[in-house]
């Protein structure tokens, strides 16, 4: 009834609606501009609604694609024309480069003279490289032609020539040498006597030695894989019997698998062939193979590896002449201040007439040269560093030796010595080492090492110290200024005379040593330089006093 009544009452709004638009056609239009009275009546309960409709969700019709066949076609007309390129004529612009002035220079002389009659006198020359070659030549002669016993009698002189080169090709570098070295000394351990004159020339004593060397190597060493390979011939005589000639051929092959791993192989191979009094022209041979494996990381380092070697010395005590030794070695360090290391080794050490002389060059004739065989050695021991400032280690070391060589006066000449061996010897050192640097102003480093030995056939260690020192200093205060201090001691050596079967304990050894080099421009500079400067005419080898306080002054250039 409700929705009846509803019905109605929209009905008669609607009629209203409808009937007043069109009655007021047919009254007259008013006046522009005029207003009417008009009732406006607002009736709020009135409702108008409407029924519910559903929605329409029909989507709108896809529009037909557009084609068209319309085809676009262009012509292009060639058009040439008889016209000559225009010539011309360019020239590079000439800039001049001046060549920056550096301090890089040429070479250096030094010359100078002291005491004992010493003049000293050295050119190195080392030009600017070609992009693919480089050079360098070294010479140097300094002599004492008087000495601490009989004037001339105990003089010496010492001259070096070398030359060298290096060609660089892609990845490698073919280097060689070639050098000339001559040494003379005197056989001046004898005592003076007045009535008894000994001619200089009678015990004088010369070496010759002519170096050759030719290899390669790789350049870049940052590569996985490195390599190396050398030649090497020696010809060596003294002014008596000895001679001796070497062709040592040297190989080494290194990998490189990450930042912690690397391994080689290196390799030696070696033909001597010495003559003397009392032995002629023997061949002795030598061959080594030495591969390992390294491992680092963290403060660990690892070594593993073997030393195989052949040689063919021919000895009363010889078991075997073919060596396998192992070769290990283990560091760790626990923190900047304080680490541990330890290691093992095994060897053959190869010893040459050549090698004996420089170590003693007042040997004379031996019965016999042998190679020491290193048994195996172990040194353990702490090293660690201190505020950047000190570095320290300090170890102990055992090893067990056979042949170890060993020096006496000769038999027939005292004046001369002679190799002793022992069948077996150990060997108890003690170490130490300690490097100091402050602000590259000063920098120090320190050794000593103190020796025990236990032997087989002899009953002491010739010629060889039961301590040793060395102290070396450098100061820097500016730029103008550089000094050195050096201090060697050894001590505890005992001397035996074949000749008359006696032996002499030697007084220690004390040598400092001062130097200092004052450069007046980069180009030009003044040095003086004192040896012994305690003043002790101390001996090394028994019978034979060093001179005691040396000074040479002299200067150096640049150019």
């Amino acid at each position: 009834m409700k929705q009846f009544i509803q019905l109605i009452v929209s009905g008669v709004v609607l009629a209203v609606v409808v009937v007043v638009p069109v009655q007021s056609q047919d009254m007259e239009e008013p006046e522009r501009g005029e207003i009417r009275d008009t009732e406006f009546i607002i009736r709020k309960d009135r409702v108008l609604s409407l029924p519910k409709q559903s929605r329409v969700f029909e989507k709108s019709p896809a529009l037909p694609p557009v084609s068209t066949s319309t085809d676009y076609t262009y012509q292009v007309n060639d058009y040439f024309f008889p016209l000559a390129p225009v010539a011309l004529e360019t020239q590079p612009y000439q800039k001049p480069f001046p060549k920056p002035e550096t301090d890089q220079t040429m070479g250096m002389a030094q010359l100078g003279f002291g005491n004992y009659s010493a003049p000293l006198f050295q050119l190195d020359l080392f030009p600017q490289p070609y992009e693919e070659a480089g050079y360098g030549l070294h010479l140097k002669h300094e002599g004492f032609y008087t000495g601490p016993v009989d004037g001339q009698n105990s003089a010496e002189d010492h001259t070096d020539v070398f030359l060298n080169g290096s060609l660089y090709k892609d990845i490698v570098e073919i280097f060689g040498k070639l050098g000339y070295q001559r040494d003379m000394y005197h056989f001046y351990g004898y005592t003076p006597q007045p009535e008894n004159m000994v001619l200089a020339d009678t015990i004088q004593q010369v070496f010759n030695t002519i170096h050759t060397q030719i290899g390669l190597r790789r350049i870049e060493k940052a590569e996985p894989f490195n390599y190396s390979a050398s030649l090497s011939l020696r010809l060596f005589n003294d002014r008596y019997e000895a001679q001796e000639s070497e062709a040592l051929v040297k190989a080494a092959a290194g990998f490189r698998a990450n930042d912690n791993l690397n391994g080689g192989i290196e390799t030696e191979l070696a033909f001597t062939s010495p003559s003397d009094v009392n032995y002629e022209s023997i061949n002795r041979n030598y061959f080594k193979l030495h591969p390992y494996v390294q491992y680092r990381q963290e403060g660990l380092d690892i070594k593993i590896g073997a030393n195989v070697i052949h040689e063919n010395d021919i000895v009363p005590n010889k078991l075997k002449e073919f060596y396998v030794l192992p070769v290990a070695s283990v560091s760790y360090q626990l923190m900047p201040e304080f680490g541990i290391y330890g290691t093992y080794e095994g060897d053959v050490k190869r010893n040459t007439y050549y090698s004996f002389i420089r170590e003693n060059p007042f040997l004379g004739p031996s019965e016999q040269l042998r190679n020491t065989i290193q048994n195996f050695q172990v040194d353990a021991g702490i090293s660690g560093n201190a505020n950047d400032l000190f570095n320290y280690r300090l170890g102990l070391k055992y090893g067990d030796f056979t042949n170890m060589h060993f020096y006496g006066n000769n038999a027939m000449d005292s004046t001369r010595f002679q190799l002793i061996y022992d069948n077996n010897t150990k060997v108890l050192e003690y170490h130490g080492n300690l490097n100091y640097s402050f602000d590259e102003i000063y920098q120090m480093d320190a050794s000593l090492h103190f020796y025990q030995y236990t032997l087989d056939e002899i009953g002491i260690a010739w010629h060889r110290p039961e301590w040793e020192v060395r102290i070396n200093n450098s100061f820097t205060p500016n730029e103008r200024w550089t000094l050195y201090a050096n201090l060697h001691a050894l001590g505890g050596i005992n001397a035996i005379n074949l000749a008359s079967d006696t032996e002499r304990d030697l007084d220690p050894l004390l040598d400092l040593h001062l130097h200092a080099n004052y450069a007046f421009s980069s180009r030009f500079s003044a040095f003086l330089k004192g040896n012994n400067l305690l003043n002790q005419p101390y001996e090394r080898f028994n019978y034979y006093p060093v001179r005691t306080i040396q000074v040479i002054g002299g200067v150096g250039f640049k150019f």
